[in-house]
């Protein structure tokens, strides 16, 4: 119960499940949070043993549910120091199809979620004062437009807009709160996009990384940095994590 417990939401599959490793090797103990149980249970099988992991399966997307979300970790392993928001939902479609249904379905797992676990978790006796930080997943879709991702590029685009806004009332009680904007990252959720692309697109989307596209591990590590007390002066930013592909010269 000493040790320092950080929730990774999205932790069965890409950039949750690299966090989630990179901070067992680091020393931390994670809350593990996904919708499937078996997956989350499977793959962390040995951690849990060892008392590195417990799992939490949740349905995110329910936002009324969120509360009990975290008064149920809080009953588990006390006062966190740590959330990680990396469950989310991409859905690919032409701004003249947008309706509510459609925006809900992203914007609440993407977007709301995100808030009101950041809510949930800052109330007293759910965190430790002025060692938390909390962490969101951005993209850098919410900088650099492309067809038919709006309604993703806006939930993250929100998200980024929170972490400016709550940083000074956040900070007065003892939390950091940041977002990271990763570019292209090798996970399923990307690759499951980039299939509805023409294989024009995919070739011209792998030309505008001048270092390439990267992996979840990439994302772990600025994550686990913006964790830990080496980073305790940095609050309300966003860092954008691209391989360059804003800085390139498109001409």
């Amino acid at each position: 119960m000493d040790r320092k417990w950080i929730v990774v939401t999205g932790a069965s599959s890409g950039i949750g499940y690299a966090t989630t490793t990179k901070l067992i090797k680091e020393g931390y103990a994670v809350v593990a949070t996904s919708k499937d149980k078996d997956k989350l249970n499977s793959i962390f099988n040995l951690e849990i043993e060892k008392g590195n992991v417990i799992t939490v399966p949740w349905d995110l997307s329910d936002i009324d549910s969120l509360k009990t979300y975290s008064k149920e970790v809080n009953g588990r392993v006390g006062k966190i120091s740590g959330l990680v928001h990396c469950a989310g939902n991409q859905k690919i479609l032409p701004v003249h199809m947008i309706n509510k249904d459609k925006l809900l379905e992203v914007f609440n797992i993407n977007t709301f979620a995100a808030i009101c676990l950041a809510s949930a978790f800052a109330k007293k006796n759910m965190y430790v004062p002025s060692k938390t930080s909390f962490i969101f997943i951005s993209s850098i879709s919410a900088h650099s437009g492309v067809t038919g991702n709006t309604i993703y590029a806006s939930s993250k685009g929100a998200i980024e807009g929170f972490v400016t806004g709550s940083a000074a009332e956040f900070a007065k009680r003892g939390i950091r709160i940041n977002s990271v904007a990763p570019g292209r990252v090798r996970t399923p959720m990307v690759e499951n996009f980039m299939e509805t692309l023409p294989e024009e697109a995919r070739k011209l989307s792998m030309d505008e990384y001048p270092l390439g596209w990267g992996e979840p591990e990439d994302v772990a590590s600025i994550i686990e940095f913006l964790l830990n007390d080496r980073s305790r002066w940095l609050t309300g930013q966003n860092y954008i994590i691209d391989g360059g592909h804003l800085s390139r010269d498109s001409h």
